[in-house]
């Protein structure tokens, strides 16, 4: 039976911890420009269960396995590995927390408050938001009572007075809703930000690159391995810190080709026959 493939752990080319609620969120950036968040830290900032959060991420990898990543971070103990999730997708993850399974009465109504929020944004985006519902049944009413039109002028009236209650009674609740999602959207943001834009290799770069790998492969070959290149491809994204070698940094590039070089010499050394004696 094959062993089942692990997932790659990277080391992170950054860390940092953000204040929040009195807790701290670790983060990391990777050499490819992304940043994460530790999950455990996050749900310990809102007060969720890790270990169910891990299975329900476990459970919709259809969908959150390109944002999540397994991460070496610094612990009193040392360097640990630690399930982590890319920045951007932290405001989907949380809208999916069952508020039923929240003990923490705070964090219930901060998760709460989130969800409303997140309803109001997206409802707006769309175009589906209360005022323009109430403006379809405004219309609605109006057609009825066309013919009407004393009706009409004080049906008007009264459903003016009920919109200006019910703006009046949702501007508190909008405003403190806004208020205590302000911090958590400039978190995100800040989140976000660490991750800048990285220079990587240029098209001869990455051809240099690619020449080296097929000489190192054919070497190789002639010693007897018969799949050379993915161990290859392996090893030089291991020492750059990168999933994907189109993603290795200039800065790391002259340390990635001194490595093939070296084993090219030394392949190059071991397959030369020795020098008879004249």
């Amino acid at each position: 039976m094959d062993n089942p493939i692990e997932a790659p752990v990277f080391k992170p080319k950054s860390e940092r911890s953000l204040p929040f609620r009195g807790k701290e969120i670790a983060t990391a950036d990777l050499a490819d420009g992304k940043g994460y968040v530790s999950l455990r830290s996050l749900c310990d900032a809102f007060g969720l269960d890790p270990r169910a959060q891990r299975k329900r991420l476990a459970r919709q990898q259809g969908y959150f396995a390109p944002y999540t990543a397994t991460i070496l971070l610094s612990t009193p103990g040392g360097a640990q590995p630690a399930l982590c999730l890319m920045a951007s997708a932290v405001p989907l993850f949380l809208t999916g927390v069952e508020l039923e399974r929240v003990l923490d009465p705070e964090a219930r109504d901060l998760l709460t408050t989130f969800l409303d929020e997140a309803h109001t944004v997206l409802a707006e985006h769309f175009g589906i938001s209360e005022r323009g519902e109430l403006n379809f049944l405004r219309e609605s009413v109006a057609r009825m009572v066309a013919g009407q039109e004393a009706f009409e002028e004080q049906l008007a009236k009264k459903v003016e007075a009920e919109l200006a209650e019910l703006r009046k009674s949702h501007e508190e609740k909008v405003d403190q809703i806004r208020g205590a999602f302000g911090d958590l959207r400039k978190q995100v943001t800040r989140i976000e930000a660490v991750a800048g834009p990285k220079v990587r290799l240029t098209p001869e770069q990455l051809g240099q690159l690619r020449q080296a790998v097929a000489a190192l492969g054919t070497l190789m070959q002639e010693q007897g391995i018969a799949k050379p290149y993915p161990a290859i491809y392996m090893d030089i994204t291991r020492l750059s810190g990168v999933s994907r070698s189109e993603d290795i940094r200039q800065e790391d590039f002259q340390m990635v080709v001194d490595f093939l070089e070296g084993q090219i010499r030394a392949l190059t050394r071991k397959s030369q026959p020795p020098s008879q004696p004249s």
